[in-house]
């Protein structure tokens, strides 16, 4: 993670990068991995466990899908923010390729608000695409920046994604409005890792 904190520009590192930031033994490294691509693997599945686990925590199981998908996507902003080495390795990871539980329960979201009216759009894996793309192209944008982005920032991210998916203008303010404020009452009591980045 470090490593890829260091070059968030780059690709994945050399194993000599690696086991020089380990400081273990190159046969250590062998003893465990196969290849980086394996260890980027095996802690990203970690990282996205943890992540659904932190979302699983923080719903009450009465939030309409959209909201759902407000929070999510806020959490994983919030949390580039205040963790950019988390950041730079997790937006560099499949943890929003199409066969991952985060990406899967976006799409169920998505879905579903288009189901309800909330949404309108055509084309899913358009649908799909503009969302993970703009969630993981901000996530990036906040590791290579120098310096804490506004809130403003953020929370316009995530007006513009619902905006994008088809959610009226107003309620597309109102969720992202509504979903910051939820994240800052239950987080701080069922997320380990939470720290307001504006406080």
């Amino acid at each position: 993670m470090a490593m890829y904190a260091r070059n968030p520009h780059g690709g994945p590192p050399l194993v000599e990068d690696v086991i020089t930031q380990a400081d273990v033994s190159k046969a250590t490294f062998y003893k465990y991995f196969s290849s980086v691509e394996q260890v980027i693997a095996e802690l990203g599945a970690v990282l996205t466990a943890e992540m659904v686990q932190s979302l699983v925590n923080i719903y009450r199981g009465s939030e309409r899908p959209y909201f759902r998908m407000a929070v999510a996507t806020q959490l994983f902003l919030l949390r580039s923010v205040t963790d950019r080495v988390w950041a730079a390795f997790v937006s560099h990871t499949d943890i929003l390729a199409s066969n991952n539980v985060v990406f899967q329960g976006m799409r169920g979201h998505v879905l579903a608000s288009r189901d309800e009216e909330i949404m309108d759009f055509k084309n899913l894996d358009a649908a799909l695409t503009l969302a993970a793309g703009a969630l993981l192209e901000a996530m990036r944008k906040i590791v290579r920046g120098g310096k804490t982005p506004e809130q403003s920032y953020v929370e316009e991210v995530m007006t513009m994604i619902l905006r994008g998916l088809g959610v009226e203008h107003g309620l597309a303010g109102q969720t992202v409005r509504e979903s910051a404020n939820f994240i800052r009452e239950t987080a701080p009591a069922l997320l380990p890792w939470w720290r307001d980045p504006w406080a």
